[in-house]
């Protein structure tokens, strides 16, 4: 099973706790994302693909907001390297995105040393098959299909489904997806959900908890899926 996951509402519980630092809430939804990914071994999950930052985050976002998540996201990167829970538990981190325009967006310094560091965990973990986590980072729905169709167009490939497929950042379907605090999905996995499952859960990230992707999942194997028939 391949679940997507769009983790929002690190700035309303911020002010919701009346956390003054917005990394400190970053690094509260970073753990609790720690604590999915382990709920999600438990219950059979084998694919898991987060949203951590996109296209628009980047070019929306305040300077200083920007620094803060990319520094967060390139200490986690050098965290993961070492913690016995991705390599015990055998996951493989696939980072998935225009990482051309992270390492811009991010200055030559820090967009540099996020991306190495990240390239380190995705060799570090190439190897495993416990379960796969793809990073959303500099991520778009509508940008990674255009990036598939020009990669198949230079390819001299015919735009056809299955040749946009083979050129995108995520290649397998999500059975479903879940995303708090709001009720849209903000230009996520926009081609690979066209059948799938979505579910809108009215808690803020840092909230959610196991019984809540235990209620999904057995609401998800409740149903019927028909896939147009």
């Amino acid at each position: 099973m391949h679940i997507g996951i769009i983790p929002d509402g690190n700035r309303r519980f911020m002010k919701k706790k009346g956390i003054r630092s917005l990394g400190t809430s970053y690094e509260l939804g970073i753990k609790r994302f720690y604590d999915v990914l382990d709920w999600c071994l438990d219950l059979g999950v084998d694919e898991v693909t987060a949203y951590a930052l996109s296209t628009e985050n980047l070019q929306n976002r305040g300077s200083l907001e920007i620094r803060t998540l990319l520094t967060l996201f390139s200490k986690q990167a050098q965290s993961m390297l070492d913690s016995d829970r991705i390599h015990k538990k055998k996951v493989r981190i696939r980072i998935c995105g225009d990482l051309d325009y992270l390492r811009s967006a991010g200055g030559k310094d820090l967009g540099g040393k996020l991306l190495a560091n990240l390239k380190k965990l995705e060799d570090a973990t190439k190897n495993y098959d416990g379960v796969t986590l793809n990073l959303a980072l500099a991520y778009g729905g509508r940008q990674e299909i255009l990036n598939a169709a020009n990669l198949a167009a230079k390819a001299g490939l015919p735009l056809n489904e299955e040749n946009i497929k083979k050129n995108l950042w995520i290649q397998s379907y999500p059975d479903l997806v879940i995303r708090t605090s709001e009720h849209r999905l903000s230009n996520f996995l926009t081609w690979q959900s066209a059948y799938s499952e979505i579910y809108f859960v009215e808690k803020l990230w840092q909230e959610f908890g196991k019984n809540d992707l235990e209620n999904i999942l057995s609401d998800y194997k409740s149903k019927e899926r028909r896939f147009g028939r």
